[in-house]
């Protein structure tokens, strides 16, 4: 019987969301790292991007319109301490007016602190292995703190940290392009202590606000045929997602999760002399498809059932998938029938997922795909800057509209 109520509860005080992040939809920042590597063409220019710096309020009113109960929206570091030490007055004061229009809408603002950028100095002059930059992380939490909290309903510490650990440390595909293990582990470190050291600091002042981290989990679910593969899942599973949510377990109000796609592993031999591999697997759900975006709404059922055992409310903070086909994008609007219909077979089934948020609301820079993939549920003229709604858009809205949960 409690578990039951429980369920109504959650239900009823259920939070809809949708996510936007600083870097890829603001435009005209150039003093992060990602912009300096955009410069020397290793990344994508982002340009003006969607121009959100000066246009939040006409994305704000597509928030009103689709009567979301909370954006999730990030802060730029690199904006706010163009140089070490100084912080931009006027930017922030900027910053706050975007939340303060969020406020006034009766929309929750949930804030991230940390999305894979960081100051161009602090690369420059650091690096993310140096331990110092834990430090110099804090100070800056503590001005959006003081600066901006009293605005803020949720906190995302990090977004998908092994994510970046895994790409810009490990493969060496994205800023700052250091592929070496030993500097990833300190990397590693560094940011568990970003997280657990900026949830202590938010909470002296703001101890009744949420603070977590968004932690990437697909799905690794679909059945696997051999040994080799069966053990290749757990160990992803251990070293992808479980290590650093018990790591950052006893500082974290909750469990975000980004869920994108499902996959089954292949064991493709013992040996891969191209790639330099000893084992060598690949992912089937995308092989040989060139569409590196497939999706399975049942996937994140499974990842759902699978996280009940952290004991923790569960925030679904991004869930997508791109579109090529225009206004009438119905692949997108079955994909958002089916996976709500799985987020509520998991909340029946006893997880405690306490809020869903799609990626995105508008088409975004999508790092080092540039504007290639196109995930909002709003079209953007890129020479225009027009937001254009697609018929997802108002599917997100009847969902919301009738509680379909």
């Amino acid at each position: 019987m409690k578990d039951k109520k429980n369920i109504r509860k959650n239900k009823k005080n259920f939070i809809w969301g949708v996510t936007q992040v600083g870097q890829q939809v603001e435009g005209g920042c150039c003093s992060n790292n990602w912009s300096t590597w955009a410069r020397r063409g290793l990344v994508p220019k982002c340009g003006i991007a969607n121009d959100y710096w000066n246009k939040f309020r006409k994305d704000h009113d597509l928030l009103e319109e689709l009567n979301v109960s909370a954006y999730r929206i990030s802060i730029d570091w690199g904006r706010i301490e163009v140089f070490e030490g100084q912080y931009e007055k006027e930017v922030i004061t900027h910053y706050r007016s975007i939340l303060l229009d969020i406020k006034n809408r009766n929309i929750k603002v949930v804030l991230g602190l940390w999305h894979y950028t960081v100051p161009d100095w602090l690369e420059q002059n650091y690096g993310m292995e140096d331990s110092r930059v834990v430090q110099k992380f804090l100070n800056f939490v503590k001005v959006v703190r003081d600066e901006l909290g009293d605005l803020v309903d949720m906190v995302i510490i990090l977004n998908e940290p092994m994510v970046y650990i895994g790409t810009s440390f490990l493969l060496g595909e994205r800023p700052p392009f250091k592929k070496n293990p030993l500097l990833a582990i300190k990397v590693l470190r560094n940011l568990i202590n970003f997280h657990k050291l900026s949830y202590k600091l938010w909470k002296e002042k703001y101890n009744d606000i949420p603070v977590g981290t968004a932690h990437l989990w697909n799905d690794l679910g679909r059945v696997h045929d051999t040994f080799m593969e069966k053990i290749a899942v757990k160990v992803s599973q251990m070293f992808r997602v479980d290590y650093l949510i018990r790591k950052l377990d006893l500082t974290s109000d909750f469990l975000g999760i980004n869920y994108y796609t499902s996959d089954k592993l292949k064991f493709d031999g013992f040996s891969n002399k191209k790639d330099n591999k000893f084992f060598a697997f690949c992912g089937t759900a995308n092989w040989p498809d060139p569409d590196v975006w497939k999706v399975f709404p049942e996937g994140l059922y499974r990842v759902l059932l699978k996280s009940k055992k952290y004991n923790k409310p569960i925030y679904v903070l991004e869930n997508g998938k791109p579109t090529d086909l225009g206004s009438d994008d119905k692949n997108r609007q079955q994909f958002l029938i089916d996976t709500i219909g799985y987020v509520e077979k998991a909340i029946d089934e006893g997880v405690d997922v306490r809020g869903y948020f799609h990626y995105s609301l508008i088409d975004a820079y999508e790092w080092t795909s540039g504007y290639d993939f196109r995930f909002g549920l709003v079209e953007i003229d890129r020479k225009t800057l027009k937001r254009h709604k697609r018929n997802s858009f108002f599917v997100y809205k009847n969902i919301i509209k009738n509680s379909k949960l």
